[in-house]
């Protein structure tokens, strides 16, 4: 990812014509919240690009379509999020194996909460083992969506 991208927030429009990295240039909100988004769906992404931009608290959103991207994105430290939200089943590198990466990663000093559509407890511990702070199920409504992200965002 280029020095652009990353300084850049993020283009629902664009995630939602399968160009997840295509980005925009930073807004006057640059100083809030940095949150990687890691989806490969791009309607999934969209959505969260819509929540999150709605959110005067986030001031910059770069988004990678897997975990490959994700770790690109974060490679020496080029763009330090406070937050990351991985999705678990991904091409490349799935979430698991994500959170595994940033782990074991000096540059990872900040909070992962996993957003997948799985409901297996199993996959709940397995996360949480790997470093998620938090496990949540895909809700169905941007509404819905919000809610759920709110005390996330509240408490950073």
């Amino acid at each position: 990812m280029s020095q652009a991208q990353i300084a850049a927030t993020f283009d629902p429009a664009a995630s939602a014509r399968g160009a997840a990295r295509q980005l925009e240039p930073t807004s006057a909100r640059q100083n809030g919240l940095r949150v990687l988004v890691v989806e490969d769906d791009a309607a999934d992404a969209w959505l969260l690009g819509r929540v999150l931009s709605n959110d005067a608290r986030i001031g910059q959103v770069v988004h990678a379509r897997n975990g490959v991207e994700a770790l690109e994105a974060l490679d020496g430290g080029a763009f330090a999020p406070d937050l990351a939200i991985v999705d678990l089943k991904m091409p490349k590198k799935d979430g698991f194996s994500l959170l595994l990466d940033l782990a074991a990663s000096d540059n990872a000093s900040f909070p992962v909460i996993v957003l997948t559509s799985s409901r297996h407890g199993a996959d709940a511990l397995r996360a949480r083992k790997r470093g998620a702070e938090r496990f949540i199920t895909k809700p169905n409504s941007l509404e819905k969506l919000a809610e759920v992200l709110e005390p996330v965002i509240a408490e950073l």
